[in-house]
């Protein structure tokens, strides 16, 4: 998951793109159509209760936490 800003009408956007598509210069603005887009990093995000770093419970996991 990358962010990206268009650097021909400013629309910033993220997308879920290999790193082969960013450094082929695949990734098209969705606004403009543009290809012209430079790249920045999005923050991984997780779905569901507290982080690690608050109150992370092991509840409903097998041996080992996988399941």
């Amino acid at each position: 998951m990358y962010e990206f800003s268009c650097r021909k009408c400013g629309h910033q956007f993220e997308d879920l793109v290999s790193l082969a598509e960013v450094e082929a210069g695949e990734v098209e603005c969705p606004a403009c159509g543009s290809k012209d887009v430079e790249r920045g990093f999005s923050t991984f995000a997780t779905n569901g209760g507290d982080s690690f770093g608050g109150g992370y419970t092991s509840s409903g996991c097998g041996s080992g936490g996988f399941t």
